[in-house]
This record gives structure tokens, C-alpha cells and sequence, in this order.
């Protein structure tokens, strides 16, 4: 990951990465590159995770980090193991990778009086996640404690400036107190060499969207615009990648709109370099993200972009004219698409993959060890 000249002198500080489990998620993954990254840059580095169910990224864990696994399936019943973890681990730093984790980890702290940094990455829209819990008695409850309880972290780590400037809109009194620091493209994708990315794609012509089959995605917009110019494309099709609850809602709208036989359902999977790299491009019509790393891997792949503007990421990513097109409020997503196949500027892998290199896992740790450098409020 890195050479010996980019390596940082040991420090031997202590850093607990809280997670709720490694599976194939786009945090989980992150996770895994973050805690991977700082033990090769020197610190000693625990990566602690309620429990091992489908630990797709458990593979990836490099033997230079340690993991815990705390043996509980949800959030709810974390409270005794993670404290008697703290209480025996002692860590310096403790960096949360979601809501449920952070709120624990502030109760603990201040009930026990454990010294620790406490570091959140927040990992969404905050205040359409709290739109999302509902208006129901638990979805009150949970945005009444989050409010509370999550402005007690020492400092939050924001994945793009919308989500940042989001959560300072909520949470006024993080002033300060947070950065923004974009996910690290994973190593499977940023080391692929030219010769990997100039080589033909494979024969069969597809737009490619990834992700879970939920209301969040969006996903009836893709079907919806590629049924605009499916006529005109006869050979293109459309795939998902992904697994949800709206699966079956999304076959039918595709049977309505008569592209039934030209719209595929791939399921999960876990490698999904070759899809990126064989596709036309990569679609995205989520209703919000924190940062979407579905954007980050296709243009690692040279495969251009076409992302409606939501909250929050996709208009830090990409760039007209070189890696995609950014579809604003009011505009065509079918447009965007035809313009992304029509344009020869948007076939140029090379030019392509060279607008991922902020995202580079390097140029991303030392963001982070520079929060957790300079973060200390025991």
C-alpha cells in the first residue's frame, strides 16, 4: 500500500476502529481500508466488530490489525461487552464508524469515566437519516438521543462537504469540531495498470447501477430512463448489483415498460471490478448518500459517470467533460445518459481514472491520522 519512505516512525498509540460487522457494505469496506492503512502507517490498531455474520471484507483484514469480535447481533446489546472492551483495551483513540456505536460509546465514556479521544464518521445525510427513522415513538426516541448523544464525540470525520455542511445545520455546535475526509478508493481498483484499462470491453453493452434494491437508490429512476432510450440503444442493457426488499417491485416497472428481457438482476457480488470495467457506464439516482463509493471505484475502473445531484458527494466527484455527468434538479437522467454514450471525451479510460487520484489511499490516511494526531480533549 505504501512505500517504506511514506511510512511514519511507530508511535505505538493505540486506535479502536467500532463497526457493526464486515459484511459487503461500503462502510464495512472503507472500515477495513482505514484500519489496514494506519497499522501499516505505525499504529497499533484494533478493529472491533459486534459479530461475524456474512463478514465479506474478513479476508481483507491485514494480520498487522487486531480484530475483536464482541459477539452480538445488534447494536442494542453492545452496551456490556464494549464497556468491559474499553475498560481492558484502554485505548487512545476510538474512531466509530456509525450512529448506534458512537451513542454507546458516549454513554460508557461518560458513565465510567474511561479516557479516550472519541472520533465519529458520520456516515450519511444526517438529517435525512433522521427523516428516515420516521415519526413513529422508536423514530422519535432514536432522533431525540442522537441529538443528544452524538454531539458529545470529540470530533466527527464527514465524507464530503454536503454532508458536512449538513450536520453543522443540525448540530450547529460541531463548529470546529469536524473535517471532511472522502472515502479511500479500495486497493483493488487504484492500482490497475493502463494496459488493464485500455483493453477492450467485454461484448455484451450494459449500464451498470450497484447497490441495495431499497427506496434510498432510487432505483425505479434507472429503469425508468433507460427505458427512454432503450429504442435507440438496441443492443444496451441495464443491470443491478445489489440485493433488497424492492427487487421485485423493480422487475415489474421493467415488464410495464416493455424491458423486461433487457434488464438483469445479478444479486450481490462481491468483485465487482469486471462489472464496472465491462460497463458503458455507472448509474446512480440515489435520494441521498454520505459519499458514494460506487462513483470513486467506476471512474478508478475508467468507466465514466452519470449520478443525479443529491445530498451529498456526487458533484464533488465528478467533472463534466472528463469522467461524467452530473444530472441537476429539473434535468433529464436520460439525456445525461445518451450524452455519456455519444460523447467520445467519456471513452478515455485514462482521463477517466486520473480524476479518482484525490481518492488515492494515501493522499486519505494521512487525513485521518492527522485528525487523530491532533484530536485530544482527555
Amino acid at each position: 500500500m505504501t512505500t517504506d519512505s511514506e511510512k511514519l516512525k511507530p508511535h505505538k498509540q493505540k486506535c479502536s476502529l467500532l463497526i457493526s460487522s464486515l459484511s459487503g457494505g461500503g462502510a464495512e469496506g472503507v472500515c477495513v481500508t482505514v484500519a489496514n492503512g494506519l497499522a501499516e502507517l505505525g499504529w497499533q490498531v484494533e478493529l472491533v466488530v459486534l459479530h461475524l455474520n456474512d463478514a465479506v471484507h474478513l479476508a481483507r483484514v491485514s494480520e498487522q490489525v487486531t480484530l475483536v469480535n464482541l459477539n452480538v447481533l445488534q447494536a442494542r446489546y453492545v452496551f456490556k461487552p464494549l464497556r468491559q472492551y474499553l475498560r481492558i483495551a484502554a485505548p487512545d483513540k476510538v474512531l466509530a464508524f456509525n450512529y448506534e456505536l458512537t451513542m454507546a460509546t458516549v454513554l460508557i465514556r461518560g458513565l465510567y469515566g474511561f479516557k479516550f479521544d472519541l472520533i465519529a464518521r458520520n456516515i450519511n445525510t444526517i438529517s435525512r437519516n433522521m427523516q428516515s427513522y420516521g415519526r413513529s415513538v422508536k423514530g422519535r426516541i432514536f432522533s431525540i438521543l442522537l441529538k443528544s448523544l452524538y454531539k458529545k464525540a470529540d470530533f466527527v470525520i464527514n465524507q464530503s462537504q454536503g454532508m458536512q455542511q449538513d450536520l453543522l445545520a443540525c448540530m450547529p455546535q460541531f463548529a470546529g469540531r469536524c473535517s471532511v475526509i472522502n472515502n479511500p478508493v479500495s486497493p483493488i481498483y487504484e492500482h490497475l495498470s493502463d494496459d488493464f484499462l485500455l483493453s477492450d470491453k467485454a461484448a455484451e453493452h450494459y449500464i451498470l447501477c450497484v447497490g441495495r434494491l431499497e427506496q434510498q437508490k432510487a432505483f425505479h429512476q434507472a429503469i425508468s430512463a433507460f427505458s427512454e432510450i432503450a429504442a435507440e440503444f438496441p443492443l444496451l442493457r441495464l443491470k443491478f448489483v445489489g440485493k433488497g426488499s424492492l427487487e421485485q417491485a423493480l422487475q415489474l416497472q421493467a415488464q410495464q415498460l416493455g424491458i423486461a428481457d433487457r434488464v438483469d438482476f445479478a444479486g450481490f457480488h462481491q468483485q465487482l471490478l469486471p462489472f464496472y470495467k465491462n460497463a458503458q457506464l455507472t448509474l446512480l439516482t440515489s435520494l441521498y448518500e454520505g459519499f458514494p463509493n460506487v462513483l470513486v471505484e467506476s471512474i478508478s475502473c475508467g468507466t465514466a459517470v452519470v449520478s443525479v445531484d443529491c445530498p451529498s458527494g456526487p458533484a464533488e466527484i465528478i467533472q463534466p467533460g472528463i469522467n461524467g455527468v452530473l444530472v441537476r434538479k429539473g434535468e433529464s437522467i436520460a439525456q445525461a445518459l445518451r450524452t455519456v454514450l455519444q460523447l467520445p471525451c467519456y471513452t478515455d479510460a485514462l482521463k477517466v481514472k486520473a480524476t479518482a487520484q484525490p481518492f488515492t489511499q494515501i493522499a486519505i490516511l494521512r487525513r485521518y491520522e492527522q485528525v487523530l494526531n491532533n484530536v485530544d480533549n482527555r
